[in-house]
């Protein structure tokens, strides 16, 4: 089993700089893909570096054989930090709007929003990676896009918390848009083209897709997304001013990656 792992000076930069690292969300796809590589990266430090935050408090078994325990986000402000970077990848996503309605949807990312923002104007945060989507393309209408929506909305808190800051803490502020994602830890797999295709494949074939008209999509290895984003947090170069979009080396028609 090949794990996954921040890259060489990234990982060296990160040990060396004494700095922690805070996860919010992390029993979601991106949070245990982060939490492998820095289980890689930490060794036995891991345990006492990395500080892991869910909906709720539970224990994560990693693929090393190591466990992490993780605390409810609302402790955040509770639990004493040192100064670390933050992952933030908490966040209510699609499938919950349904079950919620978009009132009580709204409500549920606005604490979470909320709690993360209060946790960098205390200031022991020196980098933090706020993940955002390419669904604040689909428009602003609260109702018909209330995921994009909240997300545009996340990056405008963020952008401008971290400005405010500038002067005081210089937190480096990195914001990617996620299109699409590939690599371990796929969660809700039927909620995704290359996921569904996957499962198809494990249950003998055949693969099924259906669509009017072709699908194309431009993937991101999550691994290569994390260690990016680990990068310009501990890097010395300048920091992206604004959002930015992913993708991939190329885009793929999804019946010929079928």
């Amino acid at each position: 089993m090949t794990r996954l792992s921040l890259s060489g000076t990234t990982g060296e930069r990160l040990v060396e700089s004494g700095l922690g690292v805070v996860i919010t969300g992390a029993s979601g796809w991106l949070g245990q893909a982060t939490l492998e590589m820095l289980d890689s990266t930490f060794g036995p430090e891991f345990s006492s570096r990395v500080h892991a935050f869910a909906s709720t408090a539970r224990v994560l078994s990693l693929r090393s054989g190591a466990q992490l325990k993780v605390h409810p986000l609302d402790e955040l402000p509770s639990i004493k930090l040192g100064p670390h970077l933050l992952a933030h990848y908490a966040f209510s996503t699609r499938e919950f709007i349904s079950q919620l309605g978009t009132a009580e949807y709204v409500s549920r990312n606005q604490e979470i929003t909320s709690l993360v923002a209060d946790h960098l104007a205390a200031g022991a945060a020196q980098g933090v990676v706020v993940l955002s989507s390419g669904a604040v393309y689909l428009g602003d209408d609260l109702e018909a896009n209330p995921y994009g929506v909240l997300k545009a909305r996340d990056e405008e808190v963020f952008m401008n918390l971290a400005n405010e800051l500038a002067n005081s803490t210089n937190t480096r502020l990195v914001i990617p848009r996620l299109f699409n994602l590939a690599g371990p830890f796929l969660n809700k797999p039927d909620r995704y083209v290359l996921g569904s295709v996957i499962e198809d494949v494990l249950r003998g074939g055949p693969i099924r897709l259906s669509a009017a008209r072709p699908v194309f999509r431009s993937y991101v290895h999550v691994a290569d997304l994390v260690d990016l984003c680990f990068a310009i947090l501990l890097g010395d170069g300048p920091v992206p001013d604004r959002p930015f979009d992913t993708a991939g080396e190329r885009d793929v028609e999804v019946g010929g990656l079928a």
